[in-house]
């Protein structure tokens, strides 16, 4: 799972204000009635300056993503002025993540650190891995992954405690269930945007209308890894079961947004 590092920011022209992690978020610009222009940018290697291609570039709010071209350039026509939150995503690379304040006239040029760990485990991937990164890519929004790795390792046996641990979301009970036994074990919602909000849990792309409750009683040694997607409120859990057959069968995966 990629970890948050500092942005690595030189800026073309103008200075860029970037906030990192912990810090509060600032005020946010409409998305209308705006001033727009053409954002363009670069990323490249924090340690050699080589460019970074193929990063995605995700602006949540905006429900928008680019990628890098060979030469690390990407660009959003029609972008909007303001304050706005930007993901930039590579395999290998820690993942990218804070504000930036863009008018016209403005030029990124970001450096991705890399990852030891996730560059030592470089393979040729499977094609379940590759499915799932692809759909991952293809969203505008942040997913925090929960890898086999993560659920090998819990002492815990809870699929829910485990999520939990790792989501990097405050998760609390639905107020209008918070009374009951279930709930309180298995909490099935999570602080967003100053209020509370209903998660929706998907095991093999299918949706538990239990949700957390079911969910808990999973043994987690069947489960291969989770996607959490705050922004979209949605839980996906994949079984090893379901991995198996993105392997061995010609199946797809639907996309999590649609163009």
């Amino acid at each position: 799972m990629s970890v948050r590092s500092a942005w690595g920011v030189a800026v073309v022209r103008v200075l860029v204000a970037l906030a990192g992690f912990g810090l509060a978020a600032a005020p946010r610009a409409a998305a209308q009635d705006v001033p727009t222009f053409t954002l363009s940018g670069q990323i490249l290697d924090a340690l050699n300056e080589a460019p970074v291609v193929s990063a995605v570039i995700k602006v949540p709010e905006l429900r928008r993503y680019a990628f890098s071209d060979v030469s690390g350039r990407f660009s959003f026509p029609d972008f909007p002025q303001g304050t706005w939150d930007i993901v930039v995503e590579m395999l290998g690379y820690h993942t990218l993540d804070g504000s930036v304040s863009v008018a016209e006239g403005n030029g990124l040029l970001l450096r991705l650190n890399p990852d030891p760990v996730a560059l030592e485990g470089l393979r040729v991937r499977t094609r379940s891995e590759r499915l799932l990164s692809d759909r991952r890519r293809r969203i505008p929004y942040r997913v925090t992954t929960i890898s086999t790795g993560v659920f090998a390792n819990s002492i815990n046996p809870d699929p829910t405690a485990i999520f939990r641990r790792n989501s990097r979301s405050y998760i609390l009970p639905c107020a209008e269930t918070a009374e009951d036994a279930g709930e309180q074990m298995a909490p099935s919602c999570y602080w967003r945007r100053g209020r509370p909000a209903k998660i929706t849990v998907f095991l093999d792309e299918g949706r538990l209308e239990s949700g957390m409750v079911e969910l808990a009683m999973l043994p987690k040694e069947d489960i291969h890894s989770m996607d959490w997607i705050p922004e979209m409120g949605e839980l996906r859990i994949y079984t090893r079961h379901f991995i198996e057959r993105l392997d061995n069968t010609r199946i797809s995966l639907s996309p999590l947004v649609y163009p």
